[in-house]
């Protein structure tokens, strides 16, 4: 980690810890460091020059979160996160820097939690968490991070709901996107809501986010979940939608497992299951990402874990994806592709 990232996560600390030793209720817990390891090989069948077994850091990260109370009731929040590779790379590498991931503060109270700076967005929360042990799960559209956003969450029975703003860039818009979540629980029964509205330049569509769980059994959970983005949505399209690298965004002759499907509609649908028993867990989803004009691409994934305790856990995962646009592949367009992994996991 690089003396600058030290010493900002240094500083952080010991400020959280002087407001903690002035505040009325001073805990152990008001600052919290912490990290995950995420390292394996893959190996990726894509029929390009690049296919082969690779060593991979699957989002590894470490960070510091931090607390104190101001008043009964109110609680003031801070965060920050980097990755451990360096940006839009797979591979971890000697001398590089880390990657930030998420640096926001907030407040939180009876009236709800409200937060400003670079963080995971509601989409995300609401219907389109990761499922598989990579983090990368190949099928959903949006983001999973942003810079400059603010959001506010309210809980209030078994209802939640979310609301959020990004104002990023001086492009001439003050407000880029717009955010709505909702989720609503009962017993077994989980039900999910999210819309993102494009507010940044010509191109102001919308995307829609459904997911629905049912906890069947004590070891057996189902999900459902569909996605749709207008064809004039462009806040993230062709960046996270899907994306696998086989290693850096600029390797000549690199392909998209999925179709970017530029100015066109996109509707991405899946099934997911998940089987827990003792110390051992498999789960799998099947899904269909379909582009009005590109074509639909089918993906199938199956993983196994091992817990061998709380904190670190071991798995064997693959998935196989087949595309039927019709057309030749370009840096643009997805092709056939698997890829077969096996990881650990250390969290501390």
């Amino acid at each position: 980690m690089s003396t600058h990232i030290k010493t900002t996560l240094a500083a952080l600390a010991a400020s959280c810890l002087s407001v903690a030793a002035h505040s009325a209720t001073p805990t152990l817990d008001d600052v919290d460091f912490y990290g995950s390891l995420r390292l394996g090989i893959d190996n990726i069948d894509a029929g390009t020059q690049d296919d082969g077994a690779n060593g991979r850091d699957f989002l590894s990260r470490i960070g510091v979160k931090a607390q104190v109370e101001l008043e009964p009731g109110l609680t003031a929040v801070g965060h920050i996160e980097y990755g451990i590779r360096e940006n839009n790379l797979v591979d971890t590498t000697q001398n590089e820097a880390p990657t930030l991931r998420l640096a926001y503060a907030g407040l939180k109270g009876k009236y709800g939690e409200i937060y400003f700076g670079s963080q995971t967005l509601l989409w995300h929360k609401y219907v389109r968490s990761s499922y598989f042990s990579d983090g990368l799960d190949t099928v959903r559209q949006g983001s999973i991070r942003d810079d400059d956003l603010l959001q506010y969450y309210y809980k209030q029975g078994n209802w939640s709901v979310g609301a959020g703003l990004q104002f990023k860039g001086q492009d001439g818009d003050s407000i880029d996107q717009y955010q709505l979540g909702g989720e609503y629980s009962s017993g077994p029964i989980k039900l999910q809501a999210a819309w993102s509205k494009d507010n940044r330049g010509d191109n102001t569509g919308n995307l829609y986010g459904l997911r629905a769980w049912w906890k069947a059994t004590d070891n057996l959970t189902l999900s459902a979940f569909t996605h749709k983005a207008t064809d004039d949505y462009d806040l993230y399209a062709g960046s996270s939608t899907g994306t696998v690298r086989l290693r850096e965004s600029s390797i000549e002759g690199n392909k998209n497992a999925i179709n970017s499907c530029s100015g066109e509609d996109r509707t991405s649908t899946g099934v997911y299951a998940s089987y827990r028993f003792g110390a051992n867990q498999v789960h799998g989803r099947y899904a269909v990402d379909s582009c009005d004009v590109s074509g639909d691409v089918d993906s199938v994934k199956v993983e196994y874990i091992r817990h061998f305790s709380k904190a670190f856990r071991g798995w064997l995962a693959y998935e196989d994806l087949s595309n039927d646009s019709g057309r030749k592949p370009t840096t643009s367009t997805g092709e056939d592709f698997s890829q077969l992994q096996v990881g650990v996991r250390y969290d501390f």
